[in-house]
This record gives structure tokens, sequence and C-alpha cells, in this order.
């Protein structure tokens, strides 16, 4: 069975986005590249973090660049989709500068600070097969 590779239009990527319950977050700490998984919310063209202390609020604090990326995959039909968005990063959650901000949930307890991922990059890929329904994510629930 044939499968082609198509690229995804922003606004499809950014529905998908919306649908993952866990991202990849890759970010530079001390020089060195980490990739963390992390729950997240989309708002107003920012990808929203909670997290704790260390490397990830460390380069938020900087405005380092930071990319997130999703996955959709079905193993048995060999399809699936993914997403990544990449921008400057800032601390996030002040009820003054951030009022409307959703709160993301977490998987993992003491994720006390918010960073925020601006999405000024994106791009997605999607592999096709005929006769295959796409994967596809059910919208998560709110927290």
């Amino acid at each position: 069975m044939a499968a082609t590779l198509e690229r995804l239009e922003r606004a499809e990527c950014l529905r998908l986005l919306a649908t993952a319950p866990v991202a990849w977050l890759a970010y530079c700490d001390a020089g060195r590249p980490e990739m963390t998984p992390v729950n997240f919310a989309v708002h107003d063209g920012e990808v929203v973090v909670r997290t704790g202390y260390g490397g990830k609020l460390g380069a938020a604090a900087a405005d380092a660049v930071m990319t997130l990326g999703v996955l959709g995959a079905d193993p048995a039909t060999r399809t699936g989709w993914s997403v990544t968005v990449s921008g400057h990063t800032r601390l996030a959650g002040d009820p003054l500068v951030d009022a409307d901000l959703p709160e993301p949930g977490s998987w993992v307890d003491g994720r006390v600070v918010t960073i925020a991922v601006a999405i000024e990059r994106v791009s997605g890929r999607r592999i096709v097969r005929p006769g295959v329904r796409d994967v596809r994510l059910r919208r998560r629930p709110g927290p």
C-alpha cells in the first residue's frame, strides 16, 4: 500500500495541535539541547505550559526560542501526522498582564510557573495511504 507525505496548512496544524494532550518541548539548557514531555494549552497565538524551577524556566526568562512537537499515529495502518511550532518564550501568568490565560492542566505536581511559547513558525505533515482513514485525535477534555 503506497503512502504519501502531505504538508499541512497552518490552520490544520493549529487544529491538530489543540487536540493533543501531551507534547515534546525542546529547548537549550546550559548550551545543551533538552526535550521533555509537557501538558499544554493553546491560547491567542501562544502555547502555554506550566513548569517547575529548572531549565525550561531559565530558557523562558532568557527569551529563548523553544520548539514544541505533537504526534498522532496509528501503527496498525502506518498513518499519522505531526505538528511542530517554534517561537520565543516568555514568563507568563501575571494576572494583570495575562488575565484570560488558560490554566494548562498538568499530570505532574509541582508545576508552579507558567511560560508561553509564541507560535511564530508552524509546520506539519500527514502520512496518507489510499483507502485508510486519517488518524484523528478527539478534542482533549478541558482542565
